[in-house]
């Protein structure tokens, strides 16, 4: 089963769960590019909640950020995360709207905001780049990332769900992990809830921080190294919301960094400007007292703009990281 398929119906369920709910895109009255209105189009009562937009990405934000001051709740399912570099401006105007509105003002902007990111589509260029470093300094703006093909339903269902004051949301789903095959059943009747941070396997010798389409490598890589070695044993941490990074967070991130004292941080896209030189910062700044190590980073190996580079080598592989766990334990 495609790991689309049960993303559509828990959106359909979304929208039936809150009549503030609409659904927002391009193509979202003929099922969508990746087929998830399909079954929200199957209710005659739930089609006209899909509403469809303009092909420019100012224009989804714009019409999303209208329609949430107006007291609806809208979901835009967007093409490319790269649509949201197009309508930075717009993006930043979302983020900043609780700021320029005074603090008496209540009222938030709970957009959400669901769109492909990094490679997997086979597509090149920059419908295969990874984007999260530029959005996530955008002020005022949350940004979570999906990891593994099992958990795309609770990464949804968590970021769907809003307090009245919430500002606007940016989901990014993988393009090489929302292709994979669900070899799972999925409970949409059941809560779902996703952590901002989750340990996905504990470890003795080294931490790995991941996000995204580097999470899988991630832990087959940690895998690999406590299957050759019983003295190299590692912590994977999923690091589901890249922003905004707030005081609880960092203490979470520090308390698994602190443990072993030993650190990787793994995600896909260019290595230089990418997120995970910011959490290498904030762990210098931290808890450099308590490392044993130097922090490695292991990201894409060329950028997909590069000519005649193929889009895995724009993601880390399990080899490239496992490497990275021998050298940080072998300091």
């Amino acid at each position: 089963m495609s790991a689309l398929q049960p993303l559509a119906r828990l959106i359909a369920a979304l929208l039936r769960e809150d009549d503030r709910r609409c659904l927002l895109g391009e193509d979202v009255q003929s099922g969508g590019m990746l087929g998830l209105s399909r079954a929200a189009l199957e209710h005659a009562d739930l089609s006209p909640r899909l509403l469809g937009s303009p092909l420019t990405g100012v224009a989804h934000v714009a019409h999303a950020g209208g329609l949430a001051l107006a007291g609806l709740r809208p979901i835009v399912l967007l093409s490319s995360a790269t649509a949201l570099l197009e309508a930075l401006a717009a993006v930043r105007e979302l983020g900043r709207w609780r700021w320029r509105s005074g603090q008496s003002e209540s009222r938030g902007l709970p957009v959400l905001f669901v769109a492909p990111n990094g490679p997997g589509f086979g597509l090149g260029g920059e419908a295969a780049e990874s984007v999260e470093a530029t959005l996530a300094a955008v002020p005022g703006l949350e940004l979570w990332c999906a990891g593994r093909t099992e958990e795309l339903c609770a990464f949804l269902r968590s970021a769907a769900t809003f307090e009245d004051d919430a500002g606007p949301r940016v989901l990014l789903l993988p393009r090489s992990v929302i292709v994979r095959d669900l070899n799972v059943d999925v409970d949409l009747d059941a809560a779902l809830a996703r952590a901002p941070i989750a340990v996905l396997r504990e470890g003795e010798h080294a931490t790995v921080f991941a996000w995204g389409e580097a999470l899988t490598p991630a832990l087959v890589a940690a895998q690999a190294c406590a299957a050759a070695s019983d003295e190299v044993s590692a912590t994977v941490v999923d690091v589901g919301q890249l922003a905004p990074f707030d005081d609880a967070m960092e203490a979470v991130l520090v308390e698994h960094a602190s443990k072993t004292g030993k650190i990787v941080i793994a995600h896909a896209g260019p290595r230089r400007g990418g997120l995970g030189a910011e959490l290498a910062a904030m762990f210098a700044d931290r808890c450099i007292l308590r490392l044993d190590a130097p922090i490695l980073r292991v990201c894409g190996e060329r950028s997909t703009l590069v000519a005649g580079h193929e889009e895995p080598s724009a993601s880390p592989s399990a080899t490239a990281i496992a490497a990275a766990i021998n050298q940080v334990v072998g300091y």
